[in-house]
């Protein structure tokens, strides 16, 4: 996996289309999308994961990935509309994966958290 690839598959997946990140997972990855929630756990649950939230994130960028051996972290905002207004969220992940990415290791534990910061609604014109 190289910081493109994965750059790439989460930006997809987080817009409701995880076919490429499905690869980039183990089988038995865990997922835990901010403190405090239950884990997702099992790579169709982590996919359905973000197949539930696609709908509603319309629009996804990952802006810092880094890949390092066995470990990695990227940062991603999401900005989707509900009941007529649209929302921005910002988040941090910590991966690990199942092996050093030299060897072809998947994601099998994304341990993430929401970032509190000023809403930028700039995809819908400030809306």
């Amino acid at each position: 996996m190289t910081v493109e690839e994965l750059r790439a598959a989460i930006e997809a997946a987080f817009a409701g289309d995880p076919d490429d990140a499905a690869e980039l997972f183990a089988d038995d990855a865990v997922l835990v999308d901010t403190v405090g929630e239950p884990p997702v756990e099992g790579q169709d649950a982590v996919l359905a994961h973000f197949l539930a939230y696609g709908g509603r994130r319309e629009v996804a960028a990952v802006h810092d990935v880094w890949l390092a051996g066995d470990r990695g972290a990227l940062s991603y905002t999401v900005w989707f509309r509900a009941d007529s207004h649209a929302y921005g969220q910002h988040g941090r992940v910590l991966l690990t994966l199942d092996a050093p990415v030299e060897e072809d290791g998947r994601i099998s534990r994304w341990d993430g958290v929401w970032v509190e910061r000023d809403a930028d609604l700039s995809p819908w014109g400030d809306d």
